[in-house]
């Protein structure tokens, strides 16, 4: 199968639209019938970019910042660097789930809008994570001396968390979202809240021993965001 017919089996690219000039039309062109990119690859497209653009800013300042096992400083810039890591970390899950979401969502009026409220809705979860980890890390008078021990019996937990049924269930409800069984009902913003809320707490379910060992260990660490990023998306 051709690269062409392939990426248009999945719904990535489709029968040309456009009148005139398309790179794009020529590009994925097969036989007499010109191709286009698909407008929900372009809205997930979006998102990946977004997510390149995170990366970027998270490694800038991880360069930059203090150790922050040391303190996770005020909430004012703990919060603006934890919804820049999860745009990085997470965001990248999410694309099928947001693919499958503008495809079903295309030709409705306001679904650009809707696909970015799911978007929205999702890293709106993970935010709420993230302060709730601040607040409990802060009542118990973290950082301790042996902090180092503490971010490691994190990692151990969240590993034996990971063969429990919570977390299979947890994977299981992810995959099936993202197949996004049926049309969307008719109020499209409100199925962009739901969606992206649902996925988040499925998410949740799957990943929350793992980022909270992060913050444990230690946010200015980017060899740790690398890795459980990778797992994340593994």
């Amino acid at each position: 199968m051709s690269l062409a017919r392939m990426l248009s089996a999945v719904g990535l690219i489709r029968p040309s639209r456009r009148r005139g000039f398309c790179p794009a039309c020529r590009l994925f062109q097969t036989g007499d019938a010109p191709q286009e990119i698909a407008a929900p690859a372009l809205i997930a497209l979006a998102f990946l970019i977004v997510a390149a653009l995170a990366w970027a800013l998270t490694i800038a300042q991880s360069r930059s910042m203090d150790d922050m096992t040391m303190g996770l400083g005020s909430i004012g810039p703990f919060v603006a660097g934890w919804v820049v890591m999860m745009a990085a970390m997470m965001l990248p899950s999410a694309t099928p789930l947001v693919f499958e979401f503008a495809r079903s969502a295309e030709g409705r009026r306001g679904w650009q809008a809707a696909t970015a409220l799911l978007g929205v809705t999702y890293l709106g979860l993970w935010l709420a994570f993230g302060v709730a980890s601040y607040a409990l890390y802060n009542a118990v008078g973290m950082p301790w001396p042996n902090q180092g021990l503490i971010g490691g019996a994190a990692l151990v937990i969240a590993g034996l968390y990971a063969l429990t049924p919570v977390k299979r269930a947890s994977e299981a409800r992810c995959r099936e979202l993202c197949a996004l069984h049926g049309p969307l009902p008719f109020n499209l913003m409100r199925s962009a809240v739901v969606v992206g809320a649902r996925y988040g707490l499925s998410c949740l379910g799957c990943s929350a021993g793992l980022m909270l060992a992060m913050v444990l260990i230690g946010m200015s660490s980017l060899v740790w965001m690398t890795v459980l990023a990778a797992v994340v998306l593994a």
